[in-house]
């Protein structure tokens, strides 16, 4: 009996002080492409949507801020309209700022751009492009798997 609270106390103790790292994330969903009254995208909420859920899955501790609405986004970086969501980020002890910017109207192109908080550097930035969809689900597998990518790769 003792034998095995021995040993199940050091397997607790080995599980509870194994390291586990979880990145602290904040999103921005940027679309382009639609005038300021026509009503909100349900395809950018897609994105949004799914990027909280697999960044979450993967165990990364996520916020976002309010879908932002641009006539036009810059080839690089985020826009200056950005910028008081990734001082927010910054502040709020965030590691990194990702900017899905979505282009209406469809065919969707969607960039993602992921940056560090601590150096505003770009670390990596996926762009995906719309295509026609079997079904809902085949679609958000896809998004998913994109999102994925940049999900596994975030480190400390």
């Amino acid at each position: 009996m003792h034998k095995k609270m021995l040993i199940f106390g050091m397997l607790f103790f080995v599980i509870i002080t194994f390291p586990l790292y979880s990145a602290n994330v904040s999103f921005l969903v940027i679309e382009t492409g639609l005038s300021s009254d026509s009503p909100a995208s349900q395809y950018s909420t897609l994105w949004e949507n799914n990027l909280l859920d697999v960044f979450f899955e993967y165990g990364h501790i996520v916020t976002n801020s309010p879908i932002l609405r641009l006539s036009h986004v810059p080839d690089e970086g985020f826009p200056d309209e950005a910028e008081r969501d990734f001082e927010y980020a910054r502040e709020g002890s965030m590691d990194y700022f990702l900017v899905a910017i979505v282009h209406h109207p469809a065919p969707h192109n969607v960039s993602l751009r992921l940056f560090r908080t601590n150096s505003q550097e770009m670390l990596m930035e996926y762009n995906y492009t719309d295509r026609t969809y079997r079904s809902k689900k085949e679609e958000t597998d896809t998004i998913q798997n994109g999102i994925m990518d940049i999900a596994v790769r975030l480190e400390n």
